[in-house]
C-alpha cells in the first residue's frame, strides 16, 4: 500500500490513529485512552473519512506508514522544498497575498517575468503554509522537466514509483490524498503538460492544494492568478545594499543610489542581484555606467541555477519559446523607448491590424515578456522587461525589417507629437490628461528628433512640435536645445530666427539673460537675408534684453557704443513693418539714459504708443517695464506698480506664458508687481503676485524668477521659515545651473538674511549675506543702484533688533541713495536708528522719510513708530500698530506692541 501522508487531525485522534496501527479493539482503546467506546467508534470514523481509508484494515495501514515518517521527522514535512543561501528581501506583501491565494483557491498561479522572485516567493509561502497543510507536500521544480516528463519530475520527488496496471498520475494522486499542498515550480516550458497533470489531480484529490510558478498562465478552471511585479524603490534599494554588502563590506551604497539603480533595473530582483555582483569589482559608478550595456554587465560566473547566471540567459529561456509571429512583434515593439499604447504598436505593425497587435501584446504579456498597466485614463500601456527589450533590439539589428521599423517609428512620433501640440489645453484644469499622455511618449519624441544630416521636409517641423512639448512639461532647458535643433534643420532664415528666438527665451528662463542676448544676435543674422525686418526685431530685442536684464549676466559687455551700433544697424534693417517700429522705440527707451537702467520718460512713452498701436502684446510689456523703471527713477514707485500691474494683466490674460518668448515678460512681470508692491509696502499685492505663480503651471519651472520674488515679502511679513524655504529652493537650482553670477538673485536672498537676522541665527544670517554677494559678483551690493539701499535696510533692521553695531549700521544707511526701489526703506531705516541713538541729524531724517510716507507704507509704519518713539507717544505707537496690522506685518506689530509696553 502507498505511504500516504496523514491529514491535519486532532491530538485525540492522533492517539486513536496509533491505537489502530497496533490492530488494537475499540475496547482495547478505550481502556487504554480512558474513554468511552462509543467515542472511540466516532473518532474510528472520523478518521476513515478525513484519510479517505475503506475500511478499518485499511486505515491500520495508513496509520502505520504515518508512523513510520513521524519516527523520521517526515510529517508534516514539504518534500523537495528548498533552502535559500540568502534572505528573501521585501516581497511581505506579496508572500502574505499568495499565502491568502493557497489556502483558499486549489490552484494558485505566480506569475512573473523571469527574475521576479517566484520561486523565493513560492518558498516563502510552503513555509508559511506548513500548519494549513499538516500533511506531507511536495515542492517540485520542473526546470529539468522535459516535454511529456511532469508527471515523471513529480513522482521522483514523492518517491513514487509506477506500479502495473496504475499510470504514474495515478499513483502520484494516491500519495497525494488528504490536505496536501504541491509546489509546482518554473513551469513555463511545459505549461501543457502541467496545466492536464493539475486538472486531473484537482478533479481526483479534493483536498489537495496546487502552487504554480510560471511566466504564463495555465489557463485551467478555478485558478486563481497573482503577478509578482516588480520590487517597491525601498525593497530595491534593501536588496542591492544587502547584497552587495555581501559581496563587498566595505562598499557603501547611498540609499537613493541604490533606489534609482533600482528604477533603472525595472525593480528585478535577479537584475538587482546580479549587479550588486559587479560592485566588488566595478565600483558603484562602474556598475551604473555598465547599466547601458545591461546584458553584458548583468553576468555572473557559477550560481546554482545555470539559467540565473546572466540576464541574458534568462531572457533567452523565455526567447526560445516564442512562436515566430510573437518573436517578430517583440523585435519591432522594441524600438519603443518607453511604455505603449495599442495605437502605437498598430503604426509599428499595420500588417496585423488593431486586433491582430492587441492579440500579439496580451500573447507576450502572458509569457511575462512584456507589462501591461492602466494609465491614469484607464487606457492600456504596454512596455518591455529590463533585458528584454535590449536582446529584442539585438535581433531587430540583425533583421531585415529593421529600416522599414524604424521609418514607421518616426512617422509615429511625428505623427503623435502633432496631435498632442494641437491637442494642447489652455487651462491648468484640463492639463492634467494631457500632460500623462505627453510624459507617456516623451522619450520616444526625444530618440525621433533627427540631426541635421538626417533632414527632410518635416524635421524641422517636428524638432519645433518636440521643443513646444518640453516647454509646456517644463523642461525649459531642453526645449531650449530643440529650438536649437529645429533652426539648424530650417531650409529658410526666417524660420532659424524664429527658432533661434524661442531657444534664447528658453536660455533666459532657466539661466541668464547673456546667453539669450547671443542667441537673439544670431537670430538676427539668419534672417538678415530673407527677412529683414525679423532681422531688425531680433537686433532691437537682442538691445532691450541687454539693458533690460543688465544683471543677469551680463558685466561690462555689451558696453553703450555696441548697443548703439546694434540700433543703427535695426533701424536700417526695419523697414516700415509696425512690430519693428515697436522693438526699435522699446529698445531706444531702455537704451535712452546716461547709465544702464536708466530710462527717460519721454523714451519710454514714445515706446509705450508705439507699441500700443502696433498691437504687439510683448513688445508693450517690454515697454510698460520701461516705463515703470522711469517712474521709479523718478521717485514713483506706486506709478510703477500700476503699470507693472497692467503689464501683468495684458500677459496673463493672452496666456502668453504658454510660449517661452511670453513666459520671460510673465514671469518678469510678476516679480516687477512683488518688487514695486514691496518698494510701496503693499505686501499684500507682493505676495498675492506670488501665490499667482504657484497656481500656474507654466511657471513652476523658474522657481529663481517667480519663486524669488516671495522671499522679500515674506521676510517683511514675518514669514520668516517661508521665506528662508523659498530661498533655499532658489538657491538649489542656482547651484544646479551653476549660474551664480545673477545680481537679480541678490536682493531676494537678502531678504532671507533679514528673515534669519530677525529670527535671531547668526549663521543663517551670515550664509544669506554670503550667498547674497555671490550672486551679486563681481558687483559690490553696496555699490549697486537697486541693491545698496535694500542691504543698507536689511543690516540696519537686524542691527535695530539685535542692538547690534548701531552706529555703523546709520552711518551705511544714512546715506542719499540712488531713487528707486528700496531707498524709502533705508530712509525711514536710517531715521529710526537715528533716534534709539539720540543723534543730533533725527529730525532731518525724519523729514526725509517723511517724503516716502504718501506712497510707501511701509515707510508711513515705521515713520509712525519712530515719532511715537522719540515723543514717548502711545497713540503714535498704538496707530504704527494698527498700520502694521493692516499691511500684514506681524513681526513689526508685535516689536511695536512691546516698545509701546517698554515705554509706558
Amino acid at each position: 500500500m502507498p505511504d500516504l501522508p496523514v491529514d491535519a487531525v486532532s491530538p485525540r485522534e492522533r492517539d486513536v490513529l496509533a491505537a489502530v496501527a497496533e490492530h488494537r479493539t475499540n475496547a482495547e482503546i478505550a481502556h487504554r485512552l480512558h474513554l468511552s467506546v462509543r467515542t472511540v467508534e466516532s473518532h474510528v470514523s472520523s478518521l476513515l473519512r478525513k484519510l479517505g481509508a475503506r475500511d478499518r484494515r485499511e486505515l491500520a495501514a495508513l496509520a502505520a506508514g504515518a508512523a513510520a515518517r513521524a519516527e523520521t521527522g517526515a510529517v508534516g514535512d514539504l518534500v523537495g522544498l528548498p533552502r535559500g543561501r540568502t534572505s528573501l528581501v521585501g516581497r511581505t506583501a506579496e508572500v502574505d497575498a499568495v499565502a491568502r491565494l493557497v489556502a483558499e483557491s486549489r490552484i494558485t498561479t505566480v506569475l512573473g517575468p523571469g527574475g521576479a522572485g517566484k520561486t523565493r516567493v513560492a518558498v516563502a509561502v510552503a513555509e508559511r503554509s506548513r500548519s494549513w497543510f499538516a500533511s506531507r507536500g511536495a515542492f517540485v521544480d520542473l526546470v529539468p522537466a522535459a516535454a511529456g516528463a511532469v508527471d515523471a519530475a513529480v513522482a521522483t520527488v514523492l518517491g513514487v514509483a509506477q506500479r502495473p496496471q496504475v499510470t504514474l498520475t495515478e499513483a502520484v494522486a494516491a500519495v497525494l490524498r488528504g490536505r496536501v499542498l504541491l509546489v509546482l515550480d518554473n513551469a513555463e516550458h511545459v505549461t501543457d503538460d502541467v496545466a492536464a497533470l493539475v486538472v486531473h489531480l484537482a478533479d481526483a484529490l479534493p483536498d489537495l492544494h496546487v502552487l504554480v510558478t510560471s511566466r504564463e498562465r495555465l489557463g485551467v478552471p478555478g485558478e486563481a492568478v497573482f503577478h509578482l511585479g516588480p520590487l517597491s524603490d525601498s525593497d530595491a534599494a534593501a536588496l542591492f545594499v544587502e547584497r552587495s554588502s555581501a559581496v563587498d563590506p566595505t562598499v557603501e551604497v547611498p540609499t537613493d543610489a541604490a533606489a534609482s539603480l533600482g528604477r533603472r533595473l525595472d525593480g528585478s530582483p535577479l537584475a538587482i542581484e546580479l549587479a550588486a555582483a559587479r560592485v566588488a569589482s566595478m565600483g558603484l559608478a562602474g556598475v551604473e555606467a555598465g547599466l547601458d550595456d545591461v546584458l553584458r554587465l548583468l553576468t555572473l560566473g557559477r550560481p546554482a541555477d545555470r539559467r540565473h547566471r546572466s540576464l541574458r540567459a534568462v531572457v533567452e529561456w523565455s526567447h526560445a519559446a516564442l512562436d515566430e509571429d510573437e518573436r517578430a512583434a517583440l523585435r519591432t515593439v522594441s524600438v519603443m523607448a518607453g511604455p505603449f499604447d495599442l495605437e502605437a504598436a498598430t503604426a509599428l505593425l499595420p500588417d496585423e491590424g488593431r486586433g491582430g497587435v492587441a492579440d500579439l501584446l496580451g500573447r507576450l504579456a502572458d509569457k511575462s515578456l512584456v507589462r501591461r498597466t492602466a494609465g491614469a485614463d484607464g487606457a492600456d500601456r504596454w512596455s518591455l522587461l529590463v533585458g528584454v527589450r535590449e536582446l529584442a533590439r539585438e535581433h531587430l539589428a540583425a533583421s531585415d525589417d529593421e529600416a522599414q521599423t524604424r521609418r514607421r517609428y518616426a512617422a509615429w512620433a511625428r505623427s503623435r507629437a502633432r496631435d498632442l501640440v494641437e491637442a494642447r489645453p489652455y487651462g491648468a484644469s484640463t492639463l492634467g490628461g494631457w500632460a500623462d499622455d505627453v510624459d507617456g511618449v516623451m522619450d520616444d519624441l526625444r530618440r525621433c528628433v533627427p540631426s541635421r544630416a538626417a533632414a527632410d521636409a518635416g524635421a524641422r517641423a517636428f524638432a519645433r512640435d518636440v521643443a513646444t512639448l518640453a516647454f509646456a512639461r517644463g523642461f525649459v532647458a531642453e526645449a531650449g536645445k530643440h529650438f536649437r535643433t529645429a533652426a539648424a534643420l530650417a531650409v529658410r532664415g526666417s524660420d532659424a530666427a524664429v527658432d533661434l528666438t524661442d531657444a534664447a527665451a528658453c536660455v533666459h528662463l532657466v539661466s541668464d539673460a547673456r546667453e539669450a542676448y547671443q542667441l537673439l544676435l544670431d537670430a538676427a543674422d539668419a534672417a538678415r537675408v530673407d527677412d529683414p525686418g525679423a532681422a531688425a526685431v531680433a537686433l532691437a530685442t537682442a538691445v532691450a534684453v541687454a539693458e533690460r536684464f543688465r544683471g543677469a549676466g551680463f558685466l561690462a559687455d555689451p558696453d553703450a557704443a555696441t548697443l548703439a551700433a546694434l540700433l543703427t544697424e535695426a533701424e536700417a534693417l526695419g523697414g516700415g513693418g509696425e512690430h519693428a517700429r515697436a522693438s526699435l522705440a522699446t529698445a531706444r527707451a531702455w537704451a535712452s539714459g546716461a547709465e544702464h537702467q536708466h530710462v527717460l520718460p519721454a523714451a519710454a512713452a514714445e515706446a509705450v504708443a508705439a507699441a500700443r498701436h502696433g498691437g504687439e502684446i510683448l513688445v508693450l510689456s517690454a515697454a510698460l517695464d520701461a516705463s515703470s523703471t522711469a517712474a521709479a527713477l523718478d521717485g514713483r514707485p506706486d506709478e510703477s506698480l500700476r503699470l507693472s500691474a497692467e503689464r501683468l494683466e495684458i500677459v496673463t490674460a493672452a496666456s502668453a506664458e504658454r510660449e517661452p518668448c511670453g513666459a520671460v515678460e510673465v514671469v518678469d512681470a510678476l516679480r516687477s508687481v512683488a518688487s514695486y508692491a514691496v518698494a510701496t509696502g503693499r505686501l499684500d499685492l507682493a505676495l498675492d503676485a506670488c501665490h499667482r505663480v504657484d497656481a500656474n503651471p507654466a511657471l513652476e519651472p523658474h522657481p529663481c524668477w517667480a519663486k524669488g520674488s516671495a522671499i522679500a515679502p515674506l521676510a517683511l511679513a514675518g514669514a520668516f521659515d517661508d521665506a528662508e524655504r523659498a530661498a533655499a529652493e532658489v538657491w538649489r537650482n542656482v547651484e544646479a545651473t551653476r549660474r551664480f553670477r545673477n545680481v537679480s538673485l541678490a536682493g531676494p536672498l537678502l531678504g532671507a538674511a533679514l528673515a534669519a537676522g530677525l529670527r535671531g541665527d547668526r549663521s543663517a544670517y551670515a550664509l544669506w549675506w554670503e550667498r547674497s554677494r555671490r550672486v551679486a559678483g563681481p558687483a559690490s551690493l553696496s555699490e549697486s543702484p537697486n541693491l545698496a539701499p535694500w542691504a543698507a535696510f536689511v543690516r540696519a533692521r537686524v542691527a535695530l533688533a539685535e542692538g547690534g553695531d548701531l552706529t555703523g549700521a546709520l552711518a551705511e544707511v544714512a546715506q542719499t541713495f540712488v531713487p528707486g526701489r528700496f531707498d524709502g526703506y533705508a530712509a525711514v531705516a536710517a531715521a529710526e536708528l537715528a533716534v534709539v541713538l539720540d543723534a543730533p541729524d533725527a529730525d532731518g531724517l525724519i523729514e526725509r522719510a517723511d517724503t516716502y510716507a504718501a506712497h510707501h507704507r511701509w515707510v508711513a509704519a515705521a515713520l509712525l513708530r519712530t515719532r511715537g518713539r522719540r515723543d514717548r507717544d502711545p497713540a503714535l505707537l498704538a496707530a504704527s500698530e494698527s498700520a502694521w496690522d493692516a499691511m500684514g506685518a506681524a513681526y513689526e506689530s508685535g516689536e511695536t506692541r512691546a516698545l509701546a509696553k517698554e515705554l509706558a
